[in-house]
């Protein structure tokens, strides 16, 4: 089973390096983490053949905030499926981290999913008969290896990252929408994942409690974390430092934002 790594190592690297590796060290942290060519997925309904990814070109490096936009049936959620493991290209190449995904058994794609991709849904999708903490700890029951206590410990710090150090114990029916969003990011942010992946995040929001989400995103993309985004709004994506336009199953328009997210957090609004 394939089993990839979060960063390479890196933090195994030397803190100074001599100056005859600056130029191959700099090259390592500008490798894209996301690498697609030539990527297609093609359905089959009935006698017809619908292209809903149509060669796809794509490079993500690390840290990057990118987001990604469209209407309906332009390929934007089978783009996002493709990024997450969900499902695989038809042809072309999805390669994460380096490594190539395109033909990784079911197993070994739920492997990569747990360890490498956080995900965060429009829905939330939480557990209803677990509180918060147990939510946030699944992810890292299923990825196996930790004591009951690493686990708990780690997810209680994830809560508390995203601003639930007081709602800990509490279930999702007894959370805002804001909070049960924020308890899906801490969920996908357990296992440190190496991307991202939000698919309309904001869709059950109301305008400010979207506002404070989005400010996390925006935090944890100071922090360093990969993101990307799927939504159809534009202020939402507007957060971001690179939008993709996709029509027809092709990226159209790739559109640096000038945002800069590396100026000291703004205080969060208040979502509850």
């Amino acid at each position: 089973m394939l089993k990839l790594r979060l960063t390479e190592k890196l933090q195994t690297m030397p803190t100074v390096a001599a100056e005859a590796d600056k130029p191959a060290l700099q090259t390592r942290m500008d490798k894209p983490i996301i690498r697609l060519k030539e990527v297609k997925r093609v359905y089959k309904v009935g006698v017809e053949r619908i292209r809903a990814l149509d060669g796809i070109d794509l490079d993500i490096r690390r840290n990057e905030y990118v987001a990604v936009m469209g209407a309906s049936g332009s390929g934007k959620s089978t783009l996002m499926n493709i990024l997450g493991c969900l499902d695989q290209c038809t042809s072309g190449i999805y390669e994460l981290n380096g490594h190539n995904t395109t033909r990784l058994s079911s197993g070994s794609l739920a492997h990569v999913r747990n360890t490498q991709i956080g995900f965060v849904f429009q829905s939330f999708e939480l557990l209803p008969r677990l509180n918060a903490l147990k939510n946030v700890e699944l992810p890292l029951i299923y990825a196996g290896g930790a004591t009951w206590l690493a686990r708990r410990t780690r997810a209680r710090e994830k809560l508390v990252r995203v601003g639930l150090s007081e709602r800990i114990k509490h279930r999702p029916n007894q959370l805002s929408g804001g909070e049960k969003q924020r308890v899906a990011i801490a969920r996908a942010l357990s296992n440190n994942p190496s991307i991202l992946l939000a698919d309309e995040p904001t869709g059950n929001l109301d305008t400010k409690t979207s506002e404070g989400v989005m400010k996390l995103f925006d935090q944890l993309h100071q922090e360093g974390q990969t993101i990307i985004i799927v939504t159809h709004e534009e202020h939402v994506a507007r957060h971001a430092e690179r939008i993709l336009q996709m029509r027809d199953g092709q990226i159209i328009s790739d559109e640096k934002t000038g945002s800069d997210r590396m100026s000291p957090p703004s205080q969060e609004a208040d979502d509850e």
